[in-house]
């Protein structure tokens, strides 16, 4: 007897060539969108930080002034500002010797921070708007 056999090939398990182009476009178009999102936010992720920037600048200013640090040079805000991050000491109450230092923030990254300082009567104030002078 013979054996029977089908006319019909065996089904394979792999992939046809349409089904993994079909893959490709939709993972290519997925990441066109991906891309296209990230690159619309960037804008506003390097905004916020550099507000989040000012707003370290002037809570140590705030802080500094109240201690009786003598950082401030009258209407030159970056020279008022480098002197918080080089480091300035109390003068005054608990805070006589202690240093008051911006840490966290590089001389580098000062520049992209200054539209959002102003300097008014020799105090150091946030500016949301980030319209200010450099």
């Amino acid at each position: 007897m013979h054996a029977f056999t089908s006319s019909r090939p065996s089904k394979s398990r792999g992939f046809t060539l349409l089904e993994t182009l079909a893959c490709v476009l939709i993972v290519g178009i997925l990441a066109s969108l991906a891309i296209g999102w990230y690159a619309g936010h960037r804008d506003v992720v390097v905004k916020v930080s550099r507000q989040r920037n000012a707003q370290e600048i002037v809570n140590m200013a705030v802080c500094a002034t109240v201690a009786g640090c003598d950082f401030v040079v009258p209407g030159d805000k970056f020279n008022t500002i480098q002197n918080l991050i080089l480091g300035t000491y109390g003068t005054t109450g608990i805070y006589k010797g202690k240093l008051f230092r911006l840490t966290s923030l590089e001389l580098e990254q000062l520049a992209d921070s200054l539209p959002f300082v102003k300097m008014e009567n020799e105090l150091i104030l946030y500016d949301y708007t980030g319209s200010q002078p450099l």
